[in-house]
């Protein structure tokens, strides 16, 4: 079931335009608890990013609240798909589990190079192509995540994530200028932690003490294995986690 331009649908069908003709669109996804999180931050997001593309158009509160009623949507993921004539929303469940939260991800390091000098990079447009055939050929060869550095070989992000490591009980991440989505729980981690934000090579990242990820529906997830090199728990992303763990349990 989905909701097309504000009706429940039983097929899918939808307005031809620029969307489907040239990716002339956004997306976001939100993870839905008994209410949607960071709803404010999601649809800041998007309505910024669909003035950046030339659509007239603006995504209200109450789309989302009406999206989440009508397709009773609870402790699921929601998607919006905005473009010239369609506003989109769809469901789904989360399909990350607890035992990837138990055991860490096993990440490597893509050979596509993040164009840090494109608009669409600090898109969630739906030119999304790149992060999907780089994130499907890391799961085929056994990783659960795959990370991008930019054309002057400084880290960016994950194909579905940002990226954070630490080194000598500081946590660090990619600055937006890297060529990165700024994602919603990068927002909560670097508004609520003491982050240092800059331009990091393979190899800072490859002698860090510790990694974890982040995007709206994953939360926090340790990082147990980069590039086949074993990486001890952290203190440190274990309380990450569990203070943003209890914030959305008090909040949501």
């Amino acid at each position: 079931m989905i909701i097309l331009n504000g009706e429940i649908a039983d097929g899918e069908s939808a307005f031809l335009d620029q969307g489907l003709y040239f990716g002339r669109g956004l997306f976001e996804t939100i993870l839905v608890k008994n209410k949607p999180l960071f709803i404010e931050e999601h649809l800041n997001r998007i309505n910024a990013g669909l003035k950046v593309i030339g659509i007239n158009r603006k995504v209200q509160e109450d789309d989302i609240i009406n999206a989440v009623s009508k397709l009773k949507c609870m402790d699921c993921v929601l998607k919006l798909v905005v473009t010239e004539k369609n506003i989109i929303f769809t469901v789904r469940k989360n399909n990350y589990t607890k035992e990837q939260y138990e055991k860490g991800f096993k990440v490597k390091i893509s050979s596509v190079k993040r164009n840090q000098y494109s608009r669409l990079t600090y898109l969630k447009s739906l030119n999304y192509l790149e992060n999907i055939l780089e994130h499907d050929k890391c799961i085929t060869e056994g990783y659960n995540e795959v990370l991008f550095f930019n054309v002057e070989n400084n880290l960016s992000e994950g194909s579905v994530s940002n990226v954070y490591f630490i080194k000598n009980n500081k946590i660090y991440t990619p600055s937006i200028e890297c060529g990165l989505l700024n994602g919603t729980v990068r927002k909560f981690i670097i508004n609520n932690f003491e982050v240092v934000e800059g331009k990091f090579n393979k190899d800072t990242l490859m002698n860090a003490d510790g990694i974890f990820l982040t995007n709206s529906v994953m939360g926090v997830m340790k990082v147990s294995t980069l590039c086949d090199k074993k990486l001890d728990d952290n203190v440190i992303i274990e309380n990450i986690k569990e203070y943003y763990e209890n914030y959305i349990k008090e909040n949501y």
